[in-house]
């Protein structure tokens, strides 16, 4: 135990010798000091200049002191420079001196020229719209009950005033809708529009209203030919078609043959015979399999074949619909 205490009184008394001749002991050394540069108010930023975090300084002082500094981070000083006369415009230099270096100690000097480039700018603040293009489509068995939704879809961004272009918006992050599997509110992050833009949230939420879908076939729906004016008497075999359709389940059910209108352009074709497709006009959010039949016999005017034969041989009920004058 002795000899233990006679160590531990030795390293003490080293320890105790060693600060006495470093805080006696006067060096010069390079030091890395922070970059002040105070507010500059009335919405006013420096953001987009060319500026660093800090700057290299040789100071002198004691050893005790530098060491202080390196091992436990305790405050040396800071180069500050007054941007007291600054205002927006052009961008401009400003040579760091020693007369902007704060410290303590000794301000040997600037070991080599370093310059800021200074760009002062108005702070704007702007409600920007939000835009997403999401990636993906829904199972074959979903739909959507509406579109997508972003909440909110516009956000509060703030930077400099150079910096907002016409047109600027915030980009949201896609969603693989393959991925849904039912109803959900999801969180999506977003990216500001330039480096030196500040959104009020990152983060937005995106609603998608998802259900079922099934088939359904709706019978004997009226087919309506589309004929210029001045047109002979157009008759359109079958008069009457099936539609069939898919789409989420509850809305398909309560569908009702006035949302549909199936047509045949005729236009302005010379008299005669002529196998058309049928086209269909439904809710945008339905999805058309198909129409039974797809084509229809279209009898423009009165062709050379005796109607009545023709209609027999064929087997066909025929609906004439008169368009414009004889």
């Amino acid at each position: 135990m002795n000899r233990l205490g006679l160590k531990i009184v030795c390293l003490v008394a080293s320890v105790i010798i060693w600060c006495f001749i470093a805080s006696n002991t006067t060096v010069e050394q390079d030091v890395n000091l922070p970059l002040v540069i105070p507010d500059l108010g009335d919405n006013l930023t420096l953001e987009g200049s060319n500026l660093k975090s800090e700057i290299t300084v040789r100071l002198e002082g004691s050893k005790l002191r530098f060491y202080m500094h390196h091992f436990f981070q305790s405050d040396i000083g800071e180069v500050k420079v007054n941007p007291w006369d600054w205002q927006p415009g052009p961008e401009f230099s400003i040579e760091i001196l020693p007369e902007h270096v704060f410290s303590d100690l000794k301000v040997v000097g600037i070991n080599r020229i370093e310059l800021l480039d200074i760009r002062v700018d108005r702070q704007e603040y702007r409600l920007l719209p939000i835009v997403q293009e999401n990636i993906g489509k829904l199972r074959d068995d979903l739909a959507f009950l509406e579109p997508p939704k972003l909440k909110p879809d516009s956000v509060l961004v703030s930077g400099p005033s150079r910096y907002f272009l016409e047109n600027t918006e915030v980009v949201a992050e896609p969603v693989d809708f393959s991925r849904l599997k039912g109803s959900e509110r999801l969180t999506v992050s977003l990216t500001p529009p330039g480096e030196f833009m500040h959104l009020v949230t990152r983060q937005v939420s995106l609603d998608c209203k998802v259900a079922r879908k099934t088939d359904r076939t709706l019978a004997n729906i009226s087919v309506v030919p589309l004929v210029d004016s001045g047109m002979p008497q157009v008759g359109v075999s079958p008069p009457l078609v099936d539609v069939m359709v898919r789409g989420v389940i509850d809305s398909v059910e309560a569908l009702t043959a006035n949302r549909f209108l199936v047509t045949v352009s005729v236009g302005s074709l010379e008299e005669g015979i002529y196998e058309l497709p049928g086209q269909i006009d439904c809710p945008d959010w339905l999805e058309v399999i198909g129409l039974d039949p797809p084509e229809f016999q279209v009898i423009v005017g009165r062709p050379s074949v005796s109607l009545d034969s023709l209609y027999e041989s064929r087997g066909l009920d025929m609906q004439g619909v008169e368009s414009g004058d004889e």
